[in-house]
């Protein structure tokens, strides 16, 4: 799930849609600093492949791209959270 299972989303109140914006914001930054690590994972699945790279640097790329994605995750939680507690929202 990426910030577009949000889109569509929208509060009255001016003050809860700015939070909630706030906090899809959070998950689109983390998925942007994701990207360059997720090029470097496939790179070095290739690289591991071919036997140009060790298991231990490769568990280097490796764990750095499960803390990418744990990070996206874990916005994503803090914005279902929020909707699960301001559910009086409209979708188009």
């Amino acid at each position: 799930m990426s910030d577009r299972a949000y889109r569509g989303i929208h509060y009255d109140d001016a003050r809860v849609q700015a939070e909630f914006e706030r906090l899809v914001q959070r998950i689109r930054e983390a998925e942007q600093a994701r990207a360059p690590i997720a090029e470097r994972h496939r790179q070095a699945e290739r690289d591991m492949e071919d036997g140009r790279l060790s298991d231990a640097q490769f568990r280097s790329v490796d764990d750095a791209y499960i803390a990418a994605n744990n990070a996206i995750a874990a916005a994503q939680h803090v914005v279902d959270a929020f909707l699960h507690q301001h559910r009086d929202y409209r979708t188009s």
